[in-house]
């Protein structure tokens, strides 16, 4: 962890140098050799660091200013009729428990909240709910600042008991600060910005701690523009940076093949399935799948013919690229299927083939077992992702010594390549083909091996197969989406399985700081689009209500 957040401009050095060159070609008064500077106790120990290293460079020094009224320079989190040159210290968070529906709300409804006056939140999401506003005692947000007058429909906690309350409480509302973020709260946008997942303007978020460095009057000469010069680069460089997210996207089971693949022919396009979501996908700086069938033209698809033997054409493949999948997972128990004719190994091997072709990373599978425990490592802002894939369903397409096939979903290989795949990069990804079809519970073996994943050194978890939405729980720190539904598929023969979700995954470096689920709906044509609120909203009521039943 830096001492101080790293520069945010460096346009600070070459005019400070043309300063200091300029006072010393004049003949004015000599510069003093030591700058005095006081800062507010947190910003103390920064403050004199970066000063120090803005001025050695030039011969001068920085000492710390026993009152601000001795100082030259001075740090202050309070506003000054000095002026200044302000600078983000702390950025915070509106957030509710998983479960709230509640998108966001601007910084009026937070006044209103703050202040005791919203104590429903029927205005913002049309449920009958009562709201609470809870805030931590240490570090306190400065309420006074953004909404000068009455918080008293605010209450005060540790900070480690809110992330609890926010999920015993579905109507509680907290402000946190940013770097106390995590997967077991839901971050709400505030007026239209949401900073952990890095949507809207982030430049004008207002939920924001601020300070500034403030130079002293010495009147118009070569130390006043002097001390002007280091306090703007003093702010530059104490600055927070706004944080940088990478987003991962990830959908439920993609099955381009027998009703799909009749519907795509008949269009004459194989991306058509993808067409209404897949560029927002691609919009994702992860988009990560589960391809359960095989994009072969080995063998002959059937058409929209009742069969488990789900191969869809090689160029099946087009719609995937459109929509931007870096990663998939070919650990599903269609990945060998031949269609209506014999071909062994091969529609497995080609898609394999036509899946890199398209500069997609398959994973869980492979030309022996070796090689499908294997992880697919995508780097991200400089931090890698791993990702594994392993299959539970169908030990006959399971690979092993010389034999090509899928990762067997067993404890030890999923302990021992999580635990391998750490040392290659900073999160690990596990995408298990797993579970009972048609439920929106799984199965206790699911869970044991989601914590033995996670007590490997898992980061999040994405499970699928069931052809439902299921469960979701946070195991020590990791977030597990126990299925997500189909994405593409033809099973229009009951509304559960024409939905499904894609999860989105906030990560701020390797640090996961978020999750929410996008309803989707498979439609008529077997499209998936963005499911309405009403849909929406009973998507998700199954899944929280399915994960309030875990045990």
């Amino acid at each position: 962890m830096r001492p101080y957040p790293r520069l945010a401009a460096a346009g600070w050095l070459a005019p400070l140098a043309a300063l200091l060159l300029a006072a010393c070609a004049q003949g004015g008064p000599p510069l003093p050799s030591t700058v005095r500077l006081a800062a507010d106790p947190p910003l103390a120990e920064g403050a004199l660091a970066a000063a120090g290293e803005l001025l050695a460079a030039r011969g001068l020094a920085v000492e710390a200013a026993g009152e601000p009224s001795e100082a030259d320079l001075v740090v202050t989190a309070a506003p000054t009729d000095a002026g200044g040159f302000p600078f983000v210290t702390r950025y915070w968070v509106a957030a509710t428990g998983l479960s709230n529906p509640a998108e966001g709300l601007t910084m009026a409804e937070l006044a209103d909240a703050v202040a005791g006056r919203l104590t429903d939140w029927s205005p913002l999401t049309g449920e009958a709910l009562p709201l609470r506003v809870l805030v931590p005692i240490e570090p306190a947000p400065p309420l006074d600042r953004w909404w000068p007058g009455s918080a008293a429909g605010a209450q005060a906690a540790p900070l480690a008991d809110i992330p609890g309350a926010l999920e015993a409480d579905p109507g509680a509302l907290a402000l946190l600060p940013l770097d106390a973020v995590d997967a077991r709260v839901r971050s709400l946008a505030v007026d239209g910005v949401d900073i952990v997942f890095g949507t809207g303007e982030v430049a004008a978020y207002p939920m924001v701690e601020r300070a500034w460095a403030v130079p002293r009057e010495v009147g118009d000469g070569e130390f006043a523009r002097l001390l002007e010069e280091v306090a703007r680069a003093l702010a530059e460089r104490l600055a927070l940076s706004s944080p940088e997210p990478i987003i991962l996207r990830a959908t439920g089971d993609i099955i381009p093949a027998r009703c799909v693949y009749a519907k795509q022919q008949e269009y004459g396009d194989f991306r058509h399935a993808f067409l209404e979501l897949g560029p927002w996908l691609a919009q994702a700086d992860l988009t990560v799948g589960s391809l359960d069938a095989s994009l072969s033209d080995a063998g002959a698809p059937f058409g929209c013919v009742e069969t488990f033997s789900l191969l869809a054409p090689a160029a099946s493949v087009e719609g995937l690229a459109l929509a931007g999948f870096d990663v998939v997972t070919v650990a599903t128990n269609h990945v060998k299927d031949c269609g209506q004719s014999a071909c062994g190994d091969q529609a497995f091997f080609d898609t394999l083939a036509n899946l890199r072709a398209a500069g997609i990373s398959p994973v869980g599978g492979g030309a022996d077992l070796a090689e499908a425990r294997r992880p697919a490592v995508v780097t991200v802002q400089d931090v890698r992702f791993a990702f594994l894939g392993y299959d539970e369903i169908a030990p006959y397409y399971h690979a092993g010594p010389g034999v090509p096939g899928t990762a067997p979903l067993d404890e030890v290989y999923l302990r021992e390549d999580v635990a391998a795949a750490q040392q290659q990069a900073d999160v690990v990804v596990v995408l298990p083909q797993w579970g009972v079809e048609y439920t929106a519970d799984p199965t206790f073996g699911q869970q044991a091996l989601a914590a033995a994943a996670v007590a490997a050194g898992a980061d999040l978890i994405v499970g699928n197969h069931p052809h439902w939405v299921q469960a979701a729980e946070l195991i020590d720190g990791a977030f597990v989406a126990y299925a997500l539904g189909n994405f593409v598929f033809d099973q229009d023969w009951s509304v559960p399985t024409m939905q499904g979700v894609v999860l989105e995954a906030a990560f701020h470096g390797p640090h996961l700081k978020g999750v929410r689920y996008h309803p989707i709906r498979v439609g008529a044509d077997f499209q998936p689009a963005f499911a309405g609120a009403e849909e929406a909203r009973e998507i998700l009521e199954r899944i929280w209500t399915a994960s309030a039943a875990l045990e």
